[in-house]
C-alpha cells in the first residue's frame, strides 16, 4: 500500500514525501515525532500535522491505478516512430566472451547470416510511406550487428534508398550505426560524408578491453581499434569530434574510474558505461558471467570518492544525477511544468512498468525478418515479420502487451515507483509465471532508501536542481 512516507538524508534532514501530490517538503523532527504517533510533542506540529492530514496527506494507503493500452497508441507510434534500427548481420570478426550472441547467453536465433535488402527496403518504404511531410521532424535509421560494416554493401544501398524516400517528405534523416572499428578505414570516407553517428565499442585501456577479442587468432582487438580511431581523429577531425561516441561495457577487468580516464583522456569524450547482460544466461556459463559482472552502482561511487577535475566533467552522467533527474520529472511538483494537461484529470494512471509502448522509439528488423520495438529485446517477442509484405497486427500486439500488463500489475501496484519505473517487461525473468521477480520493485523501505540516496546528493550538489529544471526538464 502506498502512502506519505517521512525519509532522511546523510545529513540527518528529514522530509515528507507524498505520492499523490508529487510533493516533498522539509519537516522539522517534532513533525517527525506526530508522524510515529509519540507522546510529548510540540503542539504547533500536532496542528500542522492535522492540517495537512485535513488536505488528503497521511490517507489511508492506496495501491496504484492502471490503464490498459491502446491499439491507437500502437498505430500513432508506428508513424511517428523515430529510428528505424537493421540487423545488418550478426556475424564479427570479434569474439567478445560477454557477447550477447555468444555461448554465454540462451538467444537461439544466431546464424551468421546477412540480413535480406528486399525486405530491408520494403520495410523502410513502409515507414516512409507513413510519414507525412514535415521538416522538423527527424528520423534515424541505424545498423547494428554483430559487426554491421561486415554488410557495407547493404548500408550503402539503404543509405540510398532512404535519401530517395527523403526527396519527398523532407524529414531530417539521420544514419547512425555501432562498429568495433576494426574495419572502419575502409569505408571511413563513405560514413564521413554521409554523417554517421558512430557510437565505438571500447572499454578501456589494453588491460580493460581483453574481452574484445580477434575470432581468427583471439588476440586482443585494442591496438587495431586506437590505430583507427586515431587515424580518424587525425584525418577527419571535426567529424570525429561531432559524430563519434564511445560505448563501454563495465566487467571485472575495468572499473567506471579507468574507463573514463582512458577514453576522456585520450579522446575528450565521457562515454555511455553499461553493465554485462544478466539475461537469458545459458545455465552452464552463470558462474563464469556472475564473476565477470561488475556494478556500476558500487564502481561508480569509487571513482566519485576522489572529486577530481574528471567527476566534475562527468558527473551530469553519474546514475545518481540520473536519479535526481527521474525524480524531478516524475515524482515532483516540477512534473506538470513539461506535463500541464495531468493537471485537468484528478486521477493519473499508468501502464504497468516502464516499458516503452510498441514502437515509441524505435523499430528492429532482424537478420530473421522479425520486427522488434528494440534490439535489446530477446527474438523470442517478436511482434510482426517481413516477408512479402510488413505484417504488424497492431490489435494482437496490443493484447500482447495488455496481458503482460494485467499479470504485473498484481505487483506493480504496491511499488513505489510505478511513476517512474524503470523496469522493461521484455528484461523481466520469468515475465510470463507467477513466480516473476521484479529487481526493479520498490516497497516503502527500499524506496525510503533511495530517496535518501537522491535528496542526499541533492544536499551535496544543490546547484543541480536549477540547472535539471532550466536544462533538462523545460527543454
Amino acid at each position: 500500500m502506498i502512502q506519505s512516507i517521512i525519509h532522511t538524508s546523510e545529513n540527518n534532514n528529514l522530509y515528507l514525501y507524498d505520492d499523490q501530490r508529487r510533493l516533498s517538503t522539509l519537516v522539522h523532527p517534532e513533525f517527525e515525532k506526530v508522524y510515529e504517533q509519540l507522546i510529548d510533542v510540540n503542539p504547533y506540529y500536532l496542528r500542522k500535522y492535522v492540517y495537512l492530514k485535513d488536505h488528503g496527506f497521511f490517507a489511508k494507503p492506496k495501491i496504484a491505478d492502471f490503464r490498459t493500452l491502446e491499439e491507437s497508441v500502437v498505430r500513432d507510434n508506428i508513424i511517428n516512430v523515430k529510428q528505424i534500427v537493421f540487423e545488418a548481420t550478426d556475424s564479427c570478426n570479434l569474439n567478445c566472451t560477454y557477447c550477447s550472441l555468444g555461448e554465454l547467453y540462451d538467444i537461439s536465433d544466431k546464424i551468421n547470416k546477412k540480413i535480406n535488402t528486399p525486405y530491408a527496403i520494403k520495410l523502410l518504404k513502409y515507414i516512409f510511406g507513413l510519414k507525412p511531410k514535415n521538416r522538423n521532424s527527424k528520423l534515424f535509421v541505424s545498423f547494428y550487428g554483430g559487426e554491421a560494416l561486415l554488410n557495407i554493401n547493404f548500408i550503402k544501398r539503404i543509405v540510398d534508398v532512404a535519401n530517395q524516400l527523403n526527396a519527398e517528405k523532407e524529414l531530417e534523416l539521420e544514419f547512425s550505426m555501432t562498429t568495433n572499428t576494426t574495419l572502419i578505414l575502409k569505408y571511413i570516407s563513405f560514413l564521413a560524408a554521409n554523417k554517421f553517428r558512430l557510437l565505438v565499442s571500447l572499454d578501456g585501456n589494453e588491460a580493460n578491453h581483453s574481452y574484445r577479442v580477434f575470432s581468427k587468432n583471439n588476440k586482443n582487438s585494442f591496438q587495431k581499434v586506437i590505430e583507427n580511431l586515431d587515424v580518424i581523429q587525425r584525418d577527419y577531425p571535426e567529424y570525429f569530434s561531432f559524430y563519434v561516441n564511445f560505448n563501454a561495457v563495465l566487467h571485472n577487468r575495468n572499473s567506471v574510474k579507468e574507463i573514463y580516464e582512458f577514453i576522456y583522456t585520450r579522446y575528450h569524450k565521457i562515454p555511455r558505461i553499461s553493465e554485462l547482460n544478466m539475461r537469458d544466461i545459458n545455465s552452464a556459463h552463470k558462474d563464469m558471467l556472475g564473476k565477470m559482472f561488475h556494478s556500476k552502482i558500487k564502481s561508480e561511487a569509487e571513482y566519485q570518492k576522489e572529486e577530481s577535475d574528471l567527476t566534475r566533467i562527468t558527473h551530469d552522467k553519474s546514475l545518481s544525477y540520473t536519479d535526481l533527474v527521474n525524480f524531478l520529472k516524475n515524482v515532483s511538483i516540477n512534473y506538470y511544468i513539461s506535463n500541464i494537461n495531468a493537471l485537468l484529470y484528478i486521477e493519473e494512471k499508468y501502464l504497468p512498468t516502464g516499458t516503452c509502448t510498441p514502437f515509441s522509439k524505435k523499430i528492429f528488423l532482424t537478420n530473421r525478418n522479425k520486427l522488434l520495438p528494440c534490439e535489446k529485446i530477446n527474438y523470442k517477442y517478436s511482434m510482426g515479420k517481413v516477408n512479402k509484405e510488413v505484417e504488424i497486427d497492431i490489435p494482437k500486439i496490443t493484447r500482447q502487451y495488455n496481458s503482460y500488463f494485467e499479470h504485473l500489475k498484481k505487483v506493480c501496484q504496491y511499488c513505489y515507483s510505478y511513476k517512474f519505473c524503470e523496469a522493461c517487461l521484455f528484461q523481466i525473468d520469468n515475465v510470463n509465471t507467477e513466480e516473476f521477480v521484479c529487481n526493479q520493485f520498490k516497497d516503502q523501505k527500499t524506496f525510503k532508501n533511495k530517496l535518501h540516496r537522491i535528496f542526499s546528493f541533492l544536499e551535496k550538489y544543490p546547484n543541480d536542481f536549477s540547472e535539471i529544471l532550466e536544462n533538462v526538464i523545460l527543454e
